[in-house]
């Protein structure tokens, strides 16, 4: 009789726990109790004033069934994220200039951050994904947004040739650089129980680097400064890769290590 290893019974164990015992997601407790009470009263008092009213079978028994759903989907502040407002869209006009400048000072970061990937990443802080967002956004969408930019998910996942979850990542990492401010919006629809919330489409604007973009392109801009203040005047040619990367590190304040010999050029400790 030959005895299992112990680690494949533990594995067998494993992929029957879903079957056996199936994983339902806990209800959120609502918080605002007063909030939701209100919310209830409110429908039922509405749902009694039209029922009262109504004089076709019909009519009564399609009210009926909205009252029903309406009071299954429970309380519509709970359906909208919080930090969604009630705003307008705002509305800026297209300027090549601007959208030329955006991508420059994106392709900048990219091109610095490259040289000091982690390895196995293929592209630099900002990212393919993010670069090839930030591009539809400044020659795609926002010359076609003479009213503001509020698309959809799914059409700008369309539009940029990319997956939703692809392309809210991208969005977060533009947020960080300062390139894009995203603003959720709700907006209030009229429904036999009076006026409804419910979230609208983001809006979005762009902008030159702000924040860490910012702080990064005037790290660059002194990187660059001090590399050009530690090449002697009196050489007239290019310095090599292997010289600028140890000048741009000591201006750092980081260690250079040769790939090829795995000594440190320089070290600041």
């Amino acid at each position: 009789m030959s005895i299992k290893p112990i680690d494949e019974l533990i594995a067998e164990q494993l992929d029957t726990l879903p079957d056996r015992y199936p994983v339902t997601p806990p209800e959120s407790p609502i918080r605002s109790t007063g909030k939701a009470a209100q919310w209830s009263a409110g429908i039922y008092r509405a749902y009694s004033y039209l029922s009262a009213r109504i004089r076709e079978p019909w009519q009564l028994a399609e009210l009926d069934r909205q009252f029903e759903q309406t009071v299954e989907e429970g309380p519509d502040f709970l359906k909208v994220r919080r930090e969604a407002e009630f705003r307008p869209v705002p509305v800026i006009a297209y300027n090549a200039a601007a959208a030329a400048e955006i991508m420059k000072q994106a392709r900048e970061i990219e091109r610095e951050t490259y040289k000091s990937r982690a390895k196995g990443k293929h592209g630099g802080g900002i990212g393919r994904m993010a670069m090839q967002l930030l591009e539809w956004f400044c020659f795609g969408m926002w010359p076609r947004s003479p009213y503001g930019m509020f698309p959809s998910l799914a059409y700008i996942a369309e539009g940029a040739r990319m997956s939703r979850e692809t392309v809210t990542e991208a969005m977060k990492t533009l947020e960080l650089f300062g390139f894009l401010t995203v603003t959720a919006r709700r907006k209030r629809i009229q429904t036999p129980f009076g006026p409804k919330q419910v979230q609208d489409t983001n809006c979005y604007v762009l902008s030159l680097a702000r924040g860490l973009g910012a702080l990064a392109l005037a790290t660059f801009g002194k990187v660059q400064a001090a590399v050009a203040k530690m090449v002697p005047s009196s050489e007239s040619r290019k310095p090599s890769a292997k010289e600028t990367s140890t000048y741009l590190l000591k201006a750092q304040g980081r260690n250079f290590t040769d790939i090829a010999s795995g000594k440190v050029v320089f070290g600041t400790s």
